[in-house]
């Protein structure tokens, strides 16, 4: 009857199993799985890593994005994100840097024809309501103005 040992090479382990060690069941309990955690973690925090956002955190402007969601995601102003408003542009701003990455190509810049009227106002008095501008799908819609970012909208109007 042979029988299974272990032997150390340098920092490694090698165990050396029998058949006999392999044909019993294993005895391992594996913890149960945690569900999958989505845009906004248990303890309030974004959760920059979520599928949900489309990699629109790690693009070329991930760090306009990432401060654009987390003013509107920690704001206290009413409306919410009101505060916001320069963020939101300076991403806009970036968005147009990058128009094969943030689909631009075609120059149109129809989902969001509100929210440019008022960037291009002079007078601060037209903006009331982020909802209002962005035809109630929340300050993400008025960063994201294409359909290839609809998952991104989609997470931000559930947070809200």
């Amino acid at each position: 009857m042979a029988f299974s040992y272990c032997k150390v090479f340098g920092k490694d382990k090698v165990i050396f199993a029998t058949k006999e060690d392999h044909s019993t069941p294993s005895t391992v309990e594996l913890p149960a799985p945690e569900p999958p955690q989505g845009l906004i973690t248990k303890d309030g925090k974004i959760n920059w890593s979520c599928p949900c956002l489309g990699g629109m955190a790690t693009g070329p402007c991930g760090v306009d994005f990432r401060e654009a969601f987390s003013c509107f995601h920690y704001s206290e102003a009413e409306p919410k994100g009101s505060d916001c408003y320069e963020a939101f542009r300076k991403m806009q701003d970036c968005f147009q840097q990058y128009p094969t990455v943030y689909n631009k190509a075609n120059g149109g810049d129809d989902d969001d024809d509100a929210l440019g009227d008022v960037m291009s106002s002079d007078s601060s008095s037209n903006i009331k309501d982020v909802d209002e501008l962005t035809g109630g799908a929340g300050a993400a819609a008025a960063a994201t103005a294409s359909d290839t970012h609809t998952t991104t909208t989609n997470a931000v109007s559930k947070v809200e």
